[in-house]
């Protein structure tokens, strides 16, 4: 191979690098306006809400904001729901608005609410004498989104970490006409809308659910502490809140208790016509 050869495919490799970083997003952060971010990001790409699963129309996040730590601004188009695992105090700021443009339990990220002292670590559950309060993870769902997408970064300005886990439904949800029943699950629903039917599984330990299935997509979220399993297709451990296993319509699956103490999950339908 001569040496004229090797120079010009140096060279060339070279040009086909300096293009490519030329057609590479210039990644820039926003200032302390919050103005000037390079891009702003659609959700499941901020680096804070990492992106733990996807099956087409359906993604599951994984957000966690460590305290003193902010996320990029980011845009949410779809309805999410969410489980807060870990809890501390932040503050949103909407692009083009001033900081605590919402209020604390509005959805996650939101400010402490006006007029009065924030709600303690936990979501506002009550002390246990003798120890700190305790948490008890939080659901919500935003479906605000559907209609009026939205920018925002989130700022931890508490002592602990933030934590949530989310589940995002890219579709224009399912027919809310189709009963708990003919859906597959047992019992009323602890909330329902047109995206997300969420119902709550209590066992005790050793106790397991029958092998069942239902009529969309379903997320299953560890909602307390405890030991367990999530087994269909594939099965899935339940150790800790947060926790998450996945069934895709029609597949049998069975939640177990594993461990010593109560277990608690949701199933989270992710409805969809």
């Amino acid at each position: 191979m001569s040496r004229s050869f090797v120079l010009i495919s140096v060279i060339g490799a070279s040009l086909v690098t300096i293009a490519l970083h030329a057609q590479a997003p210039a990644w820039q952060p926003p200032d302390e306006v919050g103005q000037g971010q390079m891009p702003v990001m659609p959700v499941h790409q901020e680096p804070h809400h990492r992106q733990v699963f996807q099956y087409g129309s359906l993604r599951i996040i994984d957000l966690q904001i460590p305290p003193g730590d902010m996320s990029w601004f980011h845009t949410h188009e779809w309805p999410v729901f969410y489980l807060t695992v870990a809890d501390s105090q932040t503050r949103t700021q909407i692009l083009g608005e001033e900081w605590g443009a919402r209020g604390r339990g509005a959805s996650p990220g939101g400010a402490a609410p006006r007029g009065g002292p924030p709600p303690p670590p936990g979501g506002g559950q009550p002390a246990r004498a003798g120890g700190p309060p305790r948490f008890r993870p939080r659901l919500m769902s935003d479906v605000s989104y559907a209609e009026r997408p939205a920018t925002h970064r989130i700022h931890n300005n508490g002592t602990g970490l933030y934590r949530a886990l989310g589940v995002i439904n890219e579709t224009g949800g399912g027919d809310e006409a189709v009963t708990e029943e003919a859906a597959g699950f047992a019992g009323k629903a602890e909330s329902a809308n047109r995206w997300f039917r969420v119902h709550r599984v209590a066992l005790a330990p050793g106790e397991k659910t029958p092998a069942h299935q239902h009529k969309a997509p379903v997320v299953v979220l560890q909602d307390s502490a405890g030991k367990g399993t999530a087994s269909g297709p594939m099965s899935f451990e339940l150790n800790e809140p947060g926790q998450w296993a996945f069934f895709d319509t029609g597949a049998r699956h069975e939640i177990a208790n594993r461990g010593s103490e109560r277990l608690e999950v949701i199933e989270v339908e992710v409805r969809r016509k």
